[in-house]
């Protein structure tokens, strides 16, 4: 199942479970789940609710996201709507993602900040100032708005993908791709 087509199976889960959470947000959960437990099953990304097309939406991302943040070429990449949405929307989805991400690694009461190196303390500041980002009109009309949303989407992969792999030698389990399978 593509990235694209995840997206999509997810928001007909979600709308049809009447969820308030979005695609990007349970996406930024389950990776922040991941990075603490990558044993986790993709449905604990959603609370209370259930349904068949959700539930297989969730298994592939979780096998997709895994497979991402373990690629020795950082494949990860956040789950976000396409470039033909509307700058402003995928700016709240990048801020709704960061959000979920940050929930996703405190959830299980095992994430301590003050344990994590100073550049990966940083990085969870940025998620931080970033899950608040916003887009004002005229920051819209900017000539360099596309831009500097691709540079933080970017961050945002790169940064993820730095505090999965300063968390994940501390636990047991699949340590490759091979073993994900």
């Amino acid at each position: 199942m593509s990235q694209d087509n995840i997206f999509e199976a997810l928001q007909v889960g979600l709308t049809q479970a009447k969820s308030v959470q979005t695609p990007g947000e349970v996406h930024g959960i389950l990776t922040g789940m991941l990075c603490i437990d990558n044993e986790i099953s993709g449905a604990r990304a959603v609370e209370d609710v259930q349904s068949d097309t959700l539930d297989s939406a969730l298994d592939a991302l979780r096998e997709m996201t895994l497979e991402g943040l373990f690629d020795p070429d950082l494949g990860f990449k956040p789950l976000l709507p396409d470039d033909e949405v509307e700058l402003a929307q995928r700016v709240r989805s990048l801020g709704r993602w960061c959000d979920g991400f940050l929930y996703g690694l405190s959830n299980s009461g095992q994430f301590e900040l003050d344990r994590l190196s100073p550049e990966i303390r940083e990085v969870v500041s940025d998620l931080t100032e970033l899950s608040r980002v916003g887009l004002s009109e005229d920051e819209a009309q900017s000539e360099t708005a596309e831009a500097d949303y691709a540079e933080l989407v970017e961050y945002v992969r790169v940064g993820v993908q730095m505090i999965f792999l300063e968390l994940q030698p501390k636990r047991e389990g699949p340590t490759s791709r091979e073993s994900l399978h």
